[in-house]
């Protein structure tokens, strides 16, 4: 599948007992050996367009607009990122706990997703040098937009 496919997004975070839940629109596709999610959200600072990239290993997620961000995630690795917006610049770390794909069932899925429904979830402990900035917890649970 390389054509984009519109989708419905039920995005879930949780940071220290805190939940955040978005119903968002986007698009999903396959391209080499990734399948790429986008979609824009609406935030205090204005709008975000945020596009994640995953293939299996890794999940790089890139966000463009009132902020600027950048993060991979790879299971149980420390890797570096970015935060950027109008008041605060930072370097960070996330530690990646978890990194999963699965199923309409709950199903692991080896590889990447073939069809629709899917749901990505990963878990990470951010940094900002030595300071731990929280516990992050998300899952992002993409279906067919029939809009």
């Amino acid at each position: 599948m390389n054509d984009k496919q519109s989708v419905h997004i039920q995005f879930e975070s949780v940071q220290d007992n805190e939940t955040l839940k978005q119903q968002l629109l986007g698009e999903w596709y396959v391209k080499g050996k990734a399948i790429y999610i986008t979609y824009e959200e609406q935030t205090e600072m204005g709008v975000v367009r945020n596009i994640l990239r995953y293939d299996a290993k890794e999940l790089k997620i890139m966000r463009r607009g009132a902020l600027n961000s950048e993060q991979i995630h790879r299971a149980h690795e420390r890797l570096r990122g970015s935060y950027d917006n109008s008041y605060i610049k930072l370097e960070t770390e996330a530690y990646t706990h978890k990194l999963v794909i699965k199923d309409q069932h709950n199903g692991v899925i080896v590889g990447l997703p073939s069809r629709l429904p899917f749901s990505l979830h990963w878990e990470y402990d951010l940094y900002s040098g030595d300071q731990s900035i929280g516990r992050f917890k998300l899952c992002l649970f993409l279906k067919e937009d029939i809009n």
